[in-house]
Order: structure tokens, then C-alpha cells, then sequence
């Protein structure tokens, strides 16, 4: 009898132990696989499918790693602590982690004029009209990437919701 508690143990441990190494594993999954898809459909975006092998689509892969890690991965846990992590949570967290870091750092004070192509952006230390639209179309372009990020997260991690817990 004794010998069959045992086994009882071990098992009920080995569950255990599977069940935290899928909580664990699929988030660190989901971290290191989404950002980088996010940041190539970026590059892709923006420069076509050949600029996927260069230098541009290697230093997005890594600032999309270093805001995962600075924002994403704080926003999963709070997400995670209230029960919200849904398709919809996921998708709408990656837009706005994608945009909060150009947000931060795109406003004009430190420059009097700046000037993209041919297109006044900034003159006399404010927006033109133009330089909104380009702003605009930036913070799109990066929400939509985001976006696709936290979709790719969630089809990583949705097997901690979706799956009964043993």
C-alpha cells in the first residue's frame, strides 16, 4: 500500500511539473517567436521581401526583443494576473506595445525643422499637416505589426487557456 502512495506522488508531481513547464515554455516560446515576426512583417512592409537577410531586418528583430522585454512581457504578466489573456487582449496589447516606444520619442521639441523625402515633417518645432499624416501612417504601420505580433503570441500561448488543466 505504502509503494502505491508512492506512485500516486510521482505521478500527481509529474503532472505538476508538466503543467508548470507548458505555463513557463509557452510564453518563452511566444516571446522569442512573435517579436520577430512582427518586426519582418515591418521590413517587409516597408521595404519588400528581399530586405528580410538584411542588416535593417536583423536591428528590427532586436528592438522588437528589448520592447517585448521592457513592455511585453510586463503587460503579459499584468494580463495574465487579472485573466485577460484572450485573442482580442493579445492583439490590441501588441499594437500598442509597438506604438508606445515611437510615441515616447516622436515628439518635435528637440528640433526645429525636420524634413522626410521632400516633405516638411517638422517647421518651427511643430507638426506641419503633412508631418501628422506621416505620423500617422507611421503609428498604423507599427500598430498593424504589433497587432500581428500579439495574434502570433496568442496562437503560441492559447494552449494554456484552451486546454483543460490536468
Amino acid at each position: 500500500m505504502h509503494g502505491l502512495l508512492d506512485i500516486s506522488r510521482m505521478r500527481g508531481n509529474t503532472m505538476l511539473q508538466g503543467k508548470m513547464n507548458r505555463t513557463l515554455l509557452y510564453p518563452i516560446c511566444g516571446f522569442l517567436i512573435a517579436p520577430p515576426i512582427g518586426a519582418l512583417t515591418w521590413v517587409v512592409l516597408n521595404g519588400g521581401i528581399g530586405e528580410i537577410f538584411g542588416i535593417i531586418a536583423t536591428l528590427a528583430i532586436i528592438v522588437s526583443w528589448v520592447i517585448s522585454a521592457v513592455i511585453g512581457i510586463p503587460t503579459y504578466c499584468l494580463l495574465k494576473a487579472i485573466g485577460c489573456i484572450s485573442l482580442r487582449s493579445l492583439t490590441l496589447g501588441g499594437a500598442l506595445i509597438s506604438v508606445t516606444p515611437w510615441l515616447l520619442l516622436s515628439f518635435p521639441g528637440g528640433t526645429t525643422r525636420s524634413v522626410v523625402g521632400q516633405t516638411i515633417i517638422i517647421e518651427n518645432g511643430s507638426y506641419t499637416t503633412a508631418g501628422l499624416l506621416y505620423q500617422a501612417k507611421l503609428l498604423l504601420g507599427f500598430g498593424f505589426c504589433g497587432a500581428v505580433s500579439g495574434i502570433v503570441f496568442w496562437l503560441v500561448v492559447r494552449q494554456l487557456v484552451t486546454r483543460p488543466s490536468i
